[in-house]
């Protein structure tokens, strides 16, 4: 009977010391793991926040740009056009950069001022200044400028080739000048042709007129040249309505220019008179 009692107390003392050794195993295991989940945890909020703390640093030679996620993702197509524009600095606007292209940076690290170069452009005045001054070529050419008809206008190639194809520039501008002064002068036709044409007492105002030479001759460049100057205001006759060769003009015509007309000046073989009365003027 004692044998199996002291037996039954023997068993009973070793079970209790086995549920304690289990009980102390378990909370070494729960509390191995706590820490464990604690260390990560932690870890993960380090590292959170060492990714917060940290931004793209923009590049320098573009606008700043920061991102404070970590993550950049480059703008493509359309997006990526307007975000260029969008990050342009306009004339006059002041922007900080971060650090240097490529850099992941501390916020506030190597921050500078920079103050955008860019400078806007006013072409408004220029613009209205070219336009004005355009506007007042065409009006002064305009009104200077001598309207006729095609064949006034060839009649007058045609006087200036043949009373001065051997002269320069000046001297064919000179006849042509001479040909419109008396268009504007009462007492002569007011178009180019008749004034060409016209016979006063039956004699021809022009000798290329009375000896055929007008119909015969064929312009030159030059000639054509002289006749648009003078058309279009080029005036070196000082008012002549008259011109001669003295050395090729019959005696009577040169009698004539000397006692009733003003000699004005000489210009290659041609003498340039006008009346008394306009010379004065």
């Amino acid at each position: 009977m004692r044998k199996i009692r002291l037996t039954g107390i023997h068993n009973d003392s070793e079970k209790g010391g086995r549920e304690q050794n289990s009980s102390l195993h378990g909370f070494v295991s729960l509390s191995v793991c706590a820490l464990t989940v604690l260390a990560v945890s932690g870890g993960c909020k380090l590292i959170g926040s060492e990714r917060q703390n940290q931004v793209y640093a923009a590049a320098e030679d573009q606008s700043s740009m920061m991102y404070e996620d970590g993550g950049y993702t480059l703008p493509s197509g359309i997006a990526g056009v307007v975000s260029g524009v969008n990050a342009t600095p306009s004339a006059g606007m002041t922007v900080n950069r971060i650090g240097i292209s490529c850099d992941d940076v501390i916020v506030g690290q190597r921050v500078q001022k920079v103050t955008s170069s860019a400078v806007e452009m006013n072409v408004s005045e220029s613009m209205a200044t070219t336009i004005d001054t355009f506007d007042e070529k065409v009006v002064s050419m305009s009104s200077s400028a001598k309207l006729m008809s095609d064949e006034d206008y060839e009649n007058l190639l045609q006087i200036v080739e043949a009373e001065a194809g051997t002269e320069d520039l000046k001297g064919r501008i000179l006849v042509a000048n001479v040909i419109m002064n008396r268009v504007k002068y009462a007492e002569f036709p007011d178009n180019a042709t008749d004034v060409i044409w016209q016979y006063i007492d039956g004699v021809a105002q022009f000798s290329p007129v009375a000896d055929g030479r007008i119909s015969e001759v064929v312009p030159t460049d030059e000639t054509k040249e002289a006749v648009k100057q003078a058309l279009e205001g080029v005036d070196y006759s000082e008012g002549a309505l008259f011109f001669i060769q003295r050395s090729a003009a019959a005696k009577g015509n040169v009698q004539w220019f000397d006692k009733n007309l003003t000699r004005l000046f000489k210009h290659g073989v041609h003498e340039f008179y006008t009346y008394p009365e306009e010379a004065k003027n």
